[in-house]
């Protein structure tokens, strides 16, 4: 006797891959996409990979279509670690002899102390020697100090130099001329100016668009004073960040948790003012930037009731 026929199972859903073909004795196997999971906890969906592991844990397995990846606490003291210390402090030396050198050019002959090389300078060796995230606080630093260092290199810099009469005369070297390619912002700068929807879209929906970026932008270590800021109370945020699996997803729900508190009082200009309050400049100019660039927002003239876009 013939088997009975199989029934069809449907395609696989958007988020999903074939994993193997119908035949006449199973169905269409389907199984998430790479970069997503499903496990026991969520049979009916996929689920989007961690990206990385809490502070003091390290990657143990890689994220499958059927299991997130898996993280175990760093421990010191075995071979792996001892040859990770090696190549970082070679990479330190190499950073440090590369740093003298740009600086020895940047101050003699190339920018002439001229504060933008510096400031280039300072962020690019700043962000090797102290890793990811390390640029966005050496950037936040020289926003916040000014040209502090700068001024000290030209101070240095006059006192070894024997007086001359340059009156009338401007000199700039080829070093000069490279280092002040990178543009200034001018006085006026749309950055400050009102971000607001385009087409009139709803702000608090279109916001909410970019919660997930956000997390990317922000440093880690920021989060909790960030939605300090935004009037969530320390035991809202232990709640939340107990309930949500997945540490990276904090921040995510956390603002969700804002929005939802605070209502149409949640804007895009609260959020922006409050990470200008902490000392966050760098990660609000992104934020700003990712807004603009996508389209979604633009930027309000002032005193005028009309809207520019900066495409």
């Amino acid at each position: 006797m013939a088997p009975p026929p199989a029934v069809v199972k449907p395609a696989c859903k958007s988020d999903e891959e074939e994993r193997s073909a119908c035949t006449r004795t199973r169905n269409t196997e389907c199984q998430c996409k790479p970069g997503a999971f499903r496990n026991d906890d969520s049979t009916e969906m996929c689920r989007k990979c961690s990206t990385g592991c809490p502070r003091g844990m390290v990657r143990d397995k890689d994220c499958t279509p059927w299991s997130d990846i898996e993280c175990v606490h760093n421990e010191s003291g075995n071979g792996h670690d001892v040859w990770v210390i090696l190549i970082v402090t070679l990479v330190i030396a190499v950073v440090l002899l590369v740093a003298v050198l740009i600086f020895r050019r940047c101050i003699g002959s190339g920018c002439g102390g001229n504060p933008k090389c510096m400031d280039r300078v300072f962020l690019w060796c700043y962000g090797l020697l102290r890793g990811p995230g390390a640029e966005d606080n050496a950037h936040n630093m020289i926003l916040n100090h000014g040209d502090s260092l700068s001024t000290f290199i030209s101070e240095q810099q006059m006192e070894s130099q024997e007086p001359a009469d340059l009156t009338g005369v401007t000199v700039q070297s080829p070093g000069e001329a490279q280092c002040l390619l990178r543009p200034a912002e001018a006085e006026g700068s749309p950055r400050s100016r009102l971000l607001v929807p385009a087409n009139g879209a709803d702000p608090t929906e279109t916001m909410m668009l970019f919660f997930d970026n956000f997390a990317d932008i922000v440093p880690f270590n920021s989060w909790d004073q960030l939605m300090r800021q935004l009037d969530l109370t320390n035991n809202e945020i232990h709640v939340i960040r107990a309930d949500t699996a997945d540490p990276g997803d904090a921040l995510y729900a956390m603002l969700m948790k804002w929005v939802n508190k605070t209502g149409q009082e949640a804007s895009i200009q609260t959020l922006l003012d409050a990470l200008e309050r902490m000392g966050e400049r760098h990660a609000k100019e992104r934020i700003q930037d990712l807004l603009v660039d996508s389209g979604k927002f633009i930027y309000l003239e002032d005193g005028t009731g009309s809207a520019v876009s900066l495409e």
